[in-house]
């Protein structure tokens, strides 16, 4: 590595971590202000120290996820306008070195960044979900969460509830619908509090509902079946195990999902997503074939960015700073728009298939991102 080397890299590296460090801490400054009282509270139980670790923690490596891109961009700018202000850049061109040789320290330092993003987006970010997805109002309520309809794709069982325990994975006020036309007697059933069973010798998962209040006498109705999923509807009158005013639901209900919906979804790793994405349904979807595919193609679009930009920099030895960052924003903002516009029409069925709405970004940029790189050589 030769001086110039270990000069671009230091500053690129300085310039991106002040960039990463400022905007995180703008980012927990601005939250913590926001919800001071809450945050307050929590403090006193745990105290300061565990409190940073353990939520804004996990919230500085979701930011890091989602802007190490575009900092990677606005440092890499930064770095080369700077040089070209000085005219570093011009003494180092007269001496017969292309462009493309000097930044190269830009180029394997930005990889690395992109890698290290792969590792937190794949192994950090789903470990800590839980603590991504939980707000400050409820980070220390580990007990009620309101319930929103929930429905197994996999059989068309339906749960509506009132609100979910966490800690017991019970559902009160719980009301359970059936597979439409399975039974014409019992539609429905509901219960004071349902519990979210796992998988045993005696059934499968399911919902185990106590206290039954309709149908009424549930013990002398028999249990019902689907042709398709097997036993739905399990009851004391043929089920030993279960007790009078008792009954079982054969499904397939997480209790992370119910509490927190699709917003897990941003955080599984490519292995879970595959995994979700291969799970029977009734239903399917183009999300979540976009969702994989976009995971797999996202560290080649962040270097596209990076490649998109820089070119555009060289273009002007005397432009300013100021310019030049105005050009990083618009950079990221139309290849950002565009990269939702071509998930939105995919999960449309406008472009078919939808894998292809993940890589058409990729097809667009990258030949463009290749030619503009040509300048670089001169």
């Amino acid at each position: 590595m030769t001086i110039v080397d270990r000069y671009l890299f230091s500053l690129f590296l300085r310039t991106f971590l002040i960039c990463f460090l400022s905007f995180a801490g703008l980012f927990v400054v601005v939250h913590l202000f926001s919800n001071l009282e809450e945050i307050s509270a929590l403090a006193k139980i745990d105290g300061w120290p565990i409190l940073f670790y353990e939520f804004y923690g996990p919230r500085v490596a979701g930011i890091f996820d989602k802007t190490a891109a575009m900092l990677i961009l606005a440092a890499a700018i930064f770095s080369v306008s700077l040089m070209q202000r000085r005219r570093e850049m011009t003494a180092i061109e007269a001496s017969g070195i292309t462009k493309l040789r000097i930044l190269r320290p830009v180029f394997l330092t930005a990889l690395v960044i992109i890698g290290l993003t792969v590792a937190n987006r794949e192994y950090l970010l789903p470990k800590v979900k839980e603590s991504l997805v939980r707000t400050a109002q409820n980070w220390g309520d580990k007990g009620n969460v309101d319930m929103t309809v929930q429905e197994d794709l996999t059989n068309g069982v339906v749960l509506r509830g009132d609100q979910l325990v966490l800690e017991e994975s019970k559902v009160t006020s719980a009301n359970v619908q059936l597979p439409i036309g399975l039974s014409d007697e019992t539609p429905a059933v509901s219960s004071q509090w349902a519990v979210v069973t796992p998988a045993s010798d005696f059934h499968p998962s399911g919902l185990w509902l106590h206290q039954v209040s309709n149908p009424k006498d549930i013990e002398k109705l028999p249990s019902i079946a689907s042709e398709d999923a097997g036993m739905i509807l399990f009851t004391p009158n043929d089920y030993d195990w279960l007790q009078p005013n008792q009954c079982f639901v054969a499904c397939n209900f997480e209790v992370e999902k119910m509490a927190y919906g699709t917003k897990l979804v941003n955080y599984l790793s490519t292995k879970e997503l595959i995994v979700e994405a291969r799970k029977p349904r009734r239903w399917f979807g183009s999300d979540h074939q976009i969702s994989i595919h976009s995971r797999i193609i996202r560290p080649l679009l962040d270097l596209t960015l990076l490649l998109l930009g820089l070119p555009l920099v060289l273009g002007s030895i005397e432009r300013n700073v100021f310019v030049s960052f105005g050009i990083c924003f618009w950079i990221v903002a139309l290849f950002q728009v565009a990269i939702m516009a071509c998930q939105f029409l995919g999960a449309s069925s406008v472009i078919r298939p939808a894998a292809l709405a993940a890589w058409l970004p990729a097809i667009v940029f990258v030949p463009v991102a290749l030619v503009a790189m040509r300048r670089l050589k001169m």
